[in-house]
């Protein structure tokens, strides 16, 4: 992996898994370099956006999803 890749991989593990307040941080510390990673991979941030943004609208509405039971009942 070169090291363009891993500095990609790195920066696109971050902004998947961090809260808005670690973005907002990330952002003020590290100014010139949040744009240029972020011009650089623009396209990906936002599919990350989306996908999390689809993540918490399935979670928040539980109607539609079938949930299990998986209690074990022994009767004796």
């Amino acid at each position: 992996m070169t090291t363009k890749e891993l500095e990609k991989h790195n920066f696109l593990t971050y902004c998947r898994y961090a809260d808005a307040k670690e973005l907002e941080d990330a952002k003020g510390k590290n100014h010139e370099v949040w744009e240029r990673l972020y011009s650089e991979y623009s396209n990906e941030i936002e599919l990350i956006s989306r996908t999390r943004r689809l993540c918490e609208s399935v979670s928040q509405h539980e109607t539609g999803i079938q949930k299990f039971d998986l209690s074990l009942k022994i009767s004796i």
